[in-house]
């Protein structure tokens, strides 16, 4: 299945499936697997999640005899639309970003024009103890809402993952003409460190009852359960990033809004009845 040059920059997405389709097709001419990597540089020594997922599958391959070219194939093609799903919803996240990144500049603005208004706003912040208190609330309140909003754009990011792999990989064993039993055991000792979304589980206990029912190979069935775990993905993951400009909006209001009324605001407020007082004295 190898052969694994040092040195590599880590190769993912579009470049990882044209060197994936590379392999395949010296192995259909009847180059044998080891060579085949070789000329094209090795596997790449990558820890991207896709990555561990396609060395999973091509354990399974190896393991089981599968036919390497048309297993090297599909997933080059799960790769691509992997990586096409995964920048469509990065672009879906560009704008929800920016925006959070401009919020969270506000109580540094407010600061600013407060300075400008020439109230003594600055000099309330630094030299008295509700300034420092209003200070100190105010760094609180904008580190708060940066973790907040960098958790949920996290969790509305591609993992990286390639949704339906395990489909993927039960397919592979399937076609090695071994039994279920011995794919079975493949596919769970090429993918026992790797964690596998429960639906995907679900998906695969379906398709193998239907194909054990109806008599007929389970390859198939389970490429195209693939594909449609993949679909689902891509949609959920739009999804994903439509909801986060709505719900980077609790940040804004919880956090950062305070935070400009307390450096920006309160101080000149504070500054002005100072001046008065003073002007009435």
């Amino acid at each position: 299945m190898t052969g694994r040059p040092g040195g590599r920059r880590p190769v993912v997405g579009t470049a990882a499936a044209r060197t994936l389709d590379r392999v395949a097709t010296l192995v259909a001419a009847g180059v044998p697997p080891a060579r085949a990597w070789a000329l094209v540089g090795g596997l790449p020594q990558d820890d991207a999640p896709a990555w561990r997922d396609v060395v999973a599958v091509l354990r399974v391959a190896e393991r089981t005899g599968a036919p390497s070219a048309g297993t090297l194939r599909a997933l080059a093609a799960a790769l691509r639309r992997t990586s096409a799903s995964d920048r469509a919803v990065r672009v879906a996240l560009a704008g929800p970003t920016a925006s959070a990144r401009v919020v969270l500049a506000l109580p540094v603005l407010g600061l600013a024009l407060g300075s400008t208004w020439g109230v003594g706003a600055v000099q309330v912040l630094v030299s008295s103890p509700v300034g420092w208190t209003c200070s100190v609330v105010a760094v609180v309140l904008v580190g708060t809402a940066r973790a907040w909003s960098a958790r949920l754009i996290r969790a509305a990011s591609p993992d990286g993952r390639v949704p339906g792999v395990l489909l993927d990989a039960w397919a592979v064993a399937v076609s090695g003409g071994g039994s279920w039993a011995d794919g079975g055991a493949a596919v769970r000792a090429a993918f026992d460190d790797l964690e596998q979304a429960p639906a995907e589980h679900e998906q695969l206990r379906d398709v193998l009852t239907l194909a054990q029912r109806a008599g007929v190979p389970a390859a198939a069935l389970l490429r195209a359960a693939a594909e449609d775990v993949r679909d689902d993905a891509a949609a959920a993951g739009l999804a994903a990033a439509e909801r986060l400009a709505v719900r980077l909006v609790l940040p804004l209001g919880v956090c950062v809004l305070p935070a400009f009324v307390l450096v920006g605001v309160v101080p000149v407020v504070l500054g002005v009845l100072s001046s008065t007082v003073v002007g009435v004295r």
